[in-house]
């Protein structure tokens, strides 16, 4: 499914690389996501060459309602997610499907290329291990391949009770991946670069500023969620305190993405759960002001 709002610039070359895929049976689903730009219009022209391209337009709702919207409308066997501004290698498809089939997997993954959003070179790699993975890779990598869901094919039903946060523009992905992995018995890495990511484009995913506390809302449902499914208390506090540290790291030193105050209950969980290179480099990011800690 591919939820389209402000990628005019890019939709047809992202349709170009689905509907040319060397694996032929999709079925192809556009959330207009209430976009105004000419994004749907060149979609439904699409569509009119293409029968397996079907639009649906609603009003504006974000990126996770978007996708939503589309898990309900899909019917095939599998499931994946492709950001409008982006696009994928011909093969993306069968290879992913293949993996799934040959070893009996919930979940394909497979590495990305990033590319930038002028000249479309490649200005980096996110590369796999190749190695068969389970819950606690997802926290040991720390990198993006782990962190989205557009790099990967899914079995339909990993994904079919699981819903992104509503209301949140920013770690969506990282809450629907972890509830997909813990879901998953069975989850493929392969090394073949088959997506490529734009980076830094004005797409609905990727140009709208992230609201300060969506991390941690979005990080507070997975905690909820995943304990009522089993997981331990104390194993999630850990994981997740490392997730939160990373965003109010890497969000310190990028003014976009920059935290501008966390609360004193998030702040206290995280440190506590942090190991001790961790507190200390936190302390000083605080000490430094690059980020401002509300009610200490």
């Amino acid at each position: 499914m591919i939820p389209v709002y402000g990628v005019e610039k890019y939709i047809r070359q992202c349709l170009d690389s689905v509907i040319n895929q060397s694996y032929k049976n999709l079925e192809i689903i556009v959330i207009n996501d209430g976009t105004k730009d000419r994004s749907a219009e060149i979609a439904k022209e699409y569509a009119v060459k293409d029968t397996r391209i079907k639009v649906y337009d609603y009003e504006n709702g974000g990126v996770s309602t978007a996708r939503n919207r589309g898990l309900e409308l899909a019917k095939g066997d599998y499931i994946s997610f492709v950001d409008g501004d982006d696009w994928l290698h011909p093969a993306f498809y069968k290879t992913l499907s293949m993996a799934l089939e040959t070893n009996h997997a919930d979940i394909a993954k497979c590495s990305i290329i990033e590319t930038d959003t002028v000249t479309e070179k490649i200005i980096g790699f996110q590369k796999s291990k190749a190695e068969e993975a389970d819950f606690d890779l997802y926290f040991s990598t720390g990198g993006m391949l782990w962190s989205v869901v557009w790099n990967a094919l899914y079995k339909r039903e990993i994904v079919s009770e699981i819903r992104f946060p509503d209301r949140i523009q920013s770690c969506e992905d990282e809450y629907a991946s972890v509830m997909y992995i813990f879901k998953a018995k069975t989850v493929v890495e392969l090394k073949d670069a088959l997506y490529y990511y734009r980076y830094n484009s004005s797409g609905l995913s990727k140009g709208i500023e992230k609201e300060t506390f969506d991390p941690l809302i979005a990080f507070s449902r997975l905690k909820y969620d995943l304990l009522k499914l089993g997981c331990s208390d104390k194993r999630l506090d850990e994981n997740i305190a490392v997730e939160v540290f990373h965003i109010i790291r890497d969000r310190s030193v990028t003014p976009l993405y920059r935290i501008k105050a966390i609360d004193k209950e998030w702040y206290r969980f995280v440190k506590e759960n942090l190991n001790l290179r961790r507190k200390v480099l936190l302390s000083y990011l605080v000490y430094k002001r690059k980020i401002d800690v509300l009610k200490l």
